[in-house]
Parts: C-alpha cells; sequence; structure tokens
C-alpha cells in the first residue's frame, strides 16, 4: 500500500509538469503582463494547482506514516474543493460570455460541454473522495481522478499550442488518454480482486464526457446548452 502511495504522487507531479507543458504559452509564458487574462482565471490557476500540489503530498503523508498530518491538511480539501468547483464554473460563464459576440453562437455551444463537463465531473469525483474518506482505497482513487481531470486542460493545450494540433482532436485526443488511463486502473483492481468500483465510476464519467463532446453539434446539445447558458450565465 505505501507503494501505491508513492506511485500517486509521483503520478501527479506527471500531470503537474503535462499542465505546465500546455499552459506555458498561453499564460506562463505571459508572466508578468499577463495579455487578456482576468482574475477569474488567475484565482482559478492559483487554486487547481493548490489542488494538485494537495494530491502530491497528502499521499505521501501516507506512505511515510504520518496519518495525523495527512488528517489535519485534508480538512483543506473541504474548502479547497468546492472552490475549484466554483472558479471552474466561473472561468466557464466568463469564457462563454466574453467570446459570446467574436464566434458563431454554435461555436459558443460547442466549446460549453468542456465548461459543463470539467465542473460537474471534478464535483463528482471530489463529493464521492469525501464520502469515502474512511475508506481509504476509495478515498484515493476519487482523489487521483479529481487530478486526471487535469490531462485534458493541461496536455490539450499542450498539443494544440506546441504540437499544432487542431482544438477538436486535441481534446478527443486527451480524452482517450484518459479513458485508456483510467481503463488500465479499473483492469488491474480487477486482475488483483481490489475494489473495482471506484474506477469503474471514474471511467463512466469520463466516458459520458468524452461521448458529449463528440455529439457537441447535435441539435440535442445545442438546445441543451441554450438552455444551459439562458439559466446559469
Amino acid at each position: 500500500m505505501d507503494k501505491a502511495f508513492r506511485n500517486t504522487s509521483v503520478f501527479i507531479v506527471l500531470i503537474i509538469f503535462g499542465v505546465q507543458w500546455g499552459f506555458y504559452r498561453p499564460y506562463t509564458s505571459q508572466f508578468p503582463t499577463f495579455v487578456d487574462k482576468t482574475n477569474v482565471i488567475h484565482i482559478h490557476g492559483i487554486l487547481l494547482m493548490c489542488w494538485l500540489t494537495l494530491l502530491v503530498i497528502q499521499p505521501m503523508l501516507i506512505a511515510t506514516g504520518r496519518q495525523q498530518l495527512h488528517r489535519t491538511i485534508g480538512k483543506s480539501s473541504y474548502v479547497l474543493g468546492p472552490l475549484v468547483i466554483l472558479m471552474i464554473f466561473l472561468v466557464g460563464k466568463s469564457s462563454f460570455n466574453r467570446h459570446f459576440a467574436q464566434q458563431p453562437l454554435e461555436a459558443s455551444y460547442e466549446s460549453m460541454v468542456l465548461d459543463i463537463r470539467g465542473w460537474v465531473s471534478f464535483a463528482i469525483f471530489w463529493s464521492l473522495a469525501m464520502i469515502k474518506r474512511k475508506h481509504s482505497g476509495a478515498h484515493m482513487r476519487y482523489m487521483i481522478a479529481t487530478g486526471i481531470l487535469a490531462i485534458g486542460p493541461g496536455i490539450g493545450r499542450g498539443l494544440i499550442f506546441s504540437a499544432g494540433m487542431g482544438f477538436g482532436p486535441a481534446i478527443t485526443t486527451t480524452d482517450v488518454i484518459e479513458l485508456l488511463i483510467v481503463g488500465a486502473l479499473l483492469g488491474y483492481d480487477l486482475l488483483h480482486k481490489k475494489d473495482y468500483k471506484p474506477y469503474l465510476v471514474v471511467f463512466s464519467v469520463l466516458l459520458a464526457g468524452a461521448l458529449l463532446w463528440q455529439i457537441r453539434d447535435t441539435a440535442a446539445w445545442q438546445s441543451f446548452a441554450k438552455a444551459y447558458a439562458t439559466f446559469m450565465y
């Protein structure tokens, strides 16, 4: 189990590197004179990096036998988690309102898939992690899932800005990467007769989000997105 916690920290560190790679050109490289970046975006970035840092520290504390410190620091997730959810939503709202008049309405509704599935998926995984906090295996898996969600925004931007990939294909590629990672973790749990249900839930949520991205240009999604924007934005 100690090895599993150490591996979790290493995995999240790799995700952080991927996020930094993806956000370097469109964000980090602009420091300190950021161009067209709002306070909402800055706060969103800070909170997400704090969350990912927490995902690195907490498993290491368990692996080194400092459970009490793990519990003490873990209490911050009750505040940090909802703030991350709120900021993902606000970034999506800000982006929609900013680009509403700059691109076709259908394109604005299509991009809403990413914003909606982002905060909903994080909310599901965070909530389940908190509910399962006394069950270390399930808790760890749902917390890992919140980190996996950073692959799309991070690696996706890297593929777009550094590899020259189109926006749509980049998102589809990162969706596949996330599903392959979670699928492998699910397969490992099944093979070793561990609790497979958390990763099955995570895989199902990610699959639903990936399918939504593939139907973003359909009448059904456009109708839903219009209603969502009217009510929420």
